[in-house]
């Protein structure tokens, strides 16, 4: 549920609303925070048939007056904010958590919040947004098997046929730099980028040369978290933290690259991944960006990706 404090956060709510897949409604000045026609977007109409199966409300800039004074009596079992609802209100003012006083309040700025909360879900979230920002819509994504390719099942729009290539139900790790070359030359007059992890990247990382070679004008964006990501997870999850063969060594993928005759950058959030994306893809110029993750920072993708079937 969103108000009008959340009006300068809608890029946050719409992120946050795709990353937990959950509907975003407003009684009136929320209104537009979310488009009505967008996937997620619910009048309060649809808002209304949603309620009785709706377990957790999150209010951002918002009193909640639609669900918690508009609907009251409406419903019976079902009626206002009872339990086992639980409801969660970002709100920058902290006197209006006294008046509808919620499971879990955050005094806070709506924008911030929303932000903070996509990277606490799911962290790849932010530089998967700021790609498809600075992708033209007819641009390629080659994603690899890494955390944020996991990602992209649910956090990436696609918007044409043949932009968003995979290894399909196969799951070859490393696939991606190789694929990206092809597509580069298949589509000349497309930009490309291709997100990959560590792991996978060493797969064929000496193919950058032959990108150079031939002036294959791709962008690789490589996350750097020094492990196999899955593999690390499950051996401390699963197997009671018995680690074995799942960490990798700590290289200079921008030396590896400017090695091959590659110009090699860095970013460390999404923000400075912006400029260097948007100005590797408008000069159609090869490049690697290395983005370091805190492995220990990540969050399993796989409860996002089963949620949606």
């Amino acid at each position: 549920m969103v108000g009008a404090g959340a009006q300068h956060a809608a890029p946050e709510v719409l992120a946050l609303a795709e990353a937990l897949g959950a509907p975003v409604t407003a009684f009136r000045g929320g209104r537009g925070v979310v488009s009505e026609d967008h996937a997620l977007g619910a009048g309060s109409a649809a808002a209304w048939e949603l309620w009785a199966e709706t377990d957790v409300l999150i209010g951002i800039g918002s009193r909640c007056e639609m669900q918690s004074m508009r609907w009251t009596g409406m419903m019976q079992e079902h009626d206002r904010l009872a339990a086992p609802r639980k409801l969660i209100r970002i709100e920058i003012e902290p006197d209006e958590l006294l008046r509808l006083k919620p499971d879990v309040g955050i005094v806070a700025d709506a924008k911030a919040t929303a932000r903070a909360k996509v990277e606490e879900v799911q962290p790849h979230v932010g530089y998967l947004d700021t790609i498809r920002a600075v992708l033209p819509r007819d641009g390629i994504l080659v994603k690899d098997i890494c955390q944020a390719g996991f990602a992209s099942y649910f956090a990436w729009p696609v918007y044409q046929p043949r932009t968003y290539l995979t290894s399909g139900y196969q799951g070859n790790l490393g696939h991606a730099l190789p694929t990206a070359l092809g597509a580069k030359v298949g589509c000349p007059d497309k930009a490309v980028v291709t997100i990959t992890g560590d792991g996978g990247f060493l797969f064929a990382a000496q193919e950058l040369s032959t990108a150079a070679q031939h002036g294959i004008g791709m962008v690789t964006v490589v996350f750097r978290n020094q492990a196999y990501g899955n593999v690390r997870r499950d051996q401390q999850t699963v197997f009671e933290g018995r680690m074995i063969a799942s960490d990798l060594p700590e290289l200079d993928y921008v030396k590896l690259a400017e090695a091959q005759g590659v110009a090699g950058y860095r970013a460390d959030s999404p923000a400075t991944l912006q400029p260097l994306l948007e100005k590797a893809i408008a000069d159609d110029a090869l490049a690697l960006i290395e983005v370091a993750v805190d492995p220990d920072s990540e969050v399993s993708p796989w409860p996002y990706i089963i949620k949606r079937g």
